[in-house]
């Protein structure tokens, strides 16, 4: 608990989403899309299975799921959801609150690398497009060391193993928000605590 208290104020000034806590969601811009970080994943005996039911917010009808898995040394997130806006790009992000008012600053953008705020933009190309019916599919996965090692170099985290990266992800403390990206404030159109199933 100790490290998590000294490691938070580190990610205070990340990334937030209008609504969702103080400041904006971030510049925007695109990042490109590419497979998850190569590289040899964290010994890890580790396994854990997430998930989040997705509750539309306002006036949005999108609603869905959203899945963390750990386990090998990877973390793996797949989210399902209909009734999003057709064939936009959808930043999608995990939050730092265990609730969906407010969710806070970001911890992990939901793009296609698994990054952390300042590695790579809070929206923009990097994300899902959502297809023309409106349905969004997504699964990106990044192994632990190099979430480790970004969550470091962005966030001065200071975390030492895959035990530390794990206790600060705290998953079933943090919160998944879908947004729309129509430039600021990119307010959030689902939303859905994370508890541990597994």
């Amino acid at each position: 608990m100790r490290q998590r208290l000294l490691i938070a104020p580190a990610l205070a000034g990340a990334v937030a989403c209008a609504g969702c806590g103080d400041g904006p969601l971030g510049q925007e811009g695109g990042v490109q899309l590419a497979p998850a970080q190569a590289g040899v994943p964290a010994p890890s005996g580790e396994r854990s299975l997430h998930k989040a039911t997705l509750l539309p917010l306002g006036d949005s009808r999108g609603a869905g799921t959203a899945e963390m898995e750990v386990t090998g040394g990877y973390l793996r997130v797949r989210i399902h959801a209909t009734g999003i806006v057709p064939s936009e790009n959808i930043p999608q992000h995990i939050h730092l609150n265990p609730g969906c008012d407010p969710g806070g600053p970001v911890l992990v953008n939901l793009d296609a690398r698994l990054s952390v705020p300042g590695e790579a933009p809070g929206v923009g190309a990097g994300y899902p497009v959502a297809n023309r019916a409106g349905e969004l599919h997504y699964e990106a996965s990044r192994p632990l060391d190099d979430l480790r090692s970004a969550l470091n170099t962005w966030g001065g985290a200071g975390l030492d193993d895959t035990a530390e990266l794990l206790a600060f992800l705290d998953l079933e403390d943090r919160s998944v928000h879908m947004h729309v990206a129509f430039g600021p404030p990119y307010p959030a159109v689902t939303c859905g605590g994370i508890d541990r199933i597994h």
